[in-house]
């Protein structure tokens, strides 16, 4: 008998007990696997919210938690679009959403993926909320990579260059510079920031933004 046969045999629907040892740090690689397993061979509807949350987590071995991850990712994925308002969901709330973002790409149209992100790139906040700080990091980080629709992705991302958040700007920057590679606005933005005015508060930023453009040797 397994560790949840033991557990759960007498709730008809213990679904949530399998996400919370999916989260949890407390738990051991075989008690999240026997979740992963179990999770394997119920519907989506109850299965991928659960397998979701195993992306909440980072434990301590980097290949056990990537080959964790991959099972969740690679489950999810199977369902194709029964799982798609599940990973959405996740986009928009949580907090790490590098793995969930893996995932939409699979089971998104491009379009649809490009719009997921773009939506939820939070230009106004109000106050200091690291959850959204973090998302917006994780989904420009993400369009950096996306070919074919580089004008809206340079216009969205483009905000972010006023941002109060050092971080924010950085990401900001490194998706411009992919995306310059095919876009001759976002290469104009860049060399456009190299002719402000340095301050102590922006002295960082803008060696980075020298740097970039001694790199690709623009002028």
């Amino acid at each position: 008998m397994g560790i949840f046969d033991k557990f759960f045999s007498s709730q008809p629907k213990s679904y949530d007990k399998y996400g919370d040892v999916l989260k949890k740090a407390m738990t051991t690689k075989e008690q999240r696997l026997e979740a992963i397993e179990a999770l394997e061979n119920i519907a989506p509807e109850q299965s991928v919210p659960q397998l979701l949350k195993r992306f909440e987590l980072s434990v301590d071995s980097g290949i056990i938690d990537n080959r964790e991850k991959e099972k969740c990712l690679n489950i999810i994925v199977s369902h194709g679009e029964k799982a798609k308002e599940f990973v959405k969901k996740t986009i928009e709330t949580q907090r790490r959403i590098s793995w969930p973002i893996k995932i939409a790409e699979k089971i998104f149209s491009h379009d649809e993926y490009v719009d997921l992100l773009i939506k939820n790139l939070a230009t106004d906040i109000a106050v200091f909320d690291e959850s959204v700080l973090e998302r917006n990091e994780e989904i420009m980080l993400a369009l950096k990579e996306v070919k074919g629709k580089e004008e809206l992705i340079v216009n969205k991302v483009t905000e972010f260059l006023n941002s109060r958040d050092e971080n924010l700007k950085m990401a900001a920057l490194e998706c411009l510079e992919e995306q310059a590679k095919q876009n001759e606005k976002a290469k104009e933005i860049i060399l456009n920031l190299s002719h402000q005015a340095i301050t102590d508060e922006n002295s960082r930023f803008i060696g980075v933004v020298n740097s970039i453009i001694q790199t690709h040797k623009w002028s």
